[in-house]
């Protein structure tokens, strides 16, 4: 995709071994890979008038690691989009991630392809946070009520991932095939061609589709497909590390996008 060739795409973090899984994850779905390294120290060369795209790789329990990587990124590359790349989740990350000044905050036991998809709404200008961003305690939830600006531009939109069970919409089957078409990339005339209906009737679903999941667009559409409607595959074959089970608990919890709402903006 152009906008993956558009991005340069820099990880930062201290384990080796999952930045150069990502690499090869990205690198198969074409992103332009420019470094990967241990801290923005030992980065050297991408001009600032590039388009960045930095994954902040955490591992440990100490947080203010990667606090101290985002707040220097920031700081060097402000135009940059940042995302926490997470081993686990731990309730207090993404609120003072945001405050940092990332985009996102992704598990790693979330699907090759929402991760992809994620940082592709990312690279759209959006954000990209897990259930406790909700959090009625949350900082930036505070700073929202208090009108206080976000620490992202008031243009962009956080797409808010929730736990909604009870909010899971009902589609007809029809929609669920051209959902599935969605999630697999292709456009209306090619799901008009492939279930052999009218374009415009594909419009139709589509728009149905987008109101009845509660998102904006195709990418969030199949983001939402992904994890709510395509069958769990092999852990092997479909998650960031190998070692975590397709079925872990929070990989349903992390990647529902069930609500979309503007921060920043009065």
């Amino acid at each position: 995709m152009r906008r993956h060739e558009s991005f340069g795409t820099i990880l930062i973090g201290k384990s080796v071994l999952i930045r150069e899984g990502i690499v090869r994850i990205l690198r198969a779905k074409n992103f332009r890979i420019l470094a990967s390294v241990s801290c923005l120290d030992e980065l050297t060369g991408p001009a600032r008038s590039q388009q960045l795209l930095f994954l902040i790789v955490h591992t440990s329990d100490d947080f203010d690691l990667a606090i101290e990587q985002i707040e220097l990124v920031r700081g060097q590359y402000p135009s940059g989009r940042i995302v926490v790349v997470a081993d686990h989740y731990r309730q207090a990350e993404p609120d003072l991630a945001f405050q940092a000044g990332a985009a996102g905050y992704f598990i790693s036991a979330m699907s090759c392809d929402a991760f992809v998809k994620s940082i592709e709404l990312v690279m759209m200008g959006e954000t990209v946070f897990p259930p406790a961003f909700l959090s009625p305690s949350s900082p930036a939830i505070k700073s929202e009520r208090q009108d206080k600006p976000a620490p992202l531009a008031e243009n962009e939109r956080a797409i808010i991932v929730t736990t909604e069970a009870a909010a899971a919409p009902q589609l007809s089957p029809r929609e669920l095939v051209i959902l599935r078409c969605l999630i697999e990339g292709n456009s209306n005339k090619g799901i008009a061609r492939k279930i052999d209906i009218a374009e415009a009737t594909v419009k139709v679903h589509v728009k149905a589709i987008l109101r009845k999941i509660r998102v904006q667009n195709r990418t969030q559409a199949a983001i939402w497909g992904m994890n709510n409607v395509l069958p769990i595959q092999p852990a092997n074959n479909n998650s960031l590390l190998p070692a975590v089970e397709a079925n872990d608990s929070f990989s349903n919890s992390i990647a529902l996008v069930s609500a979309v709402k503007r921060i920043g903006v009065p």
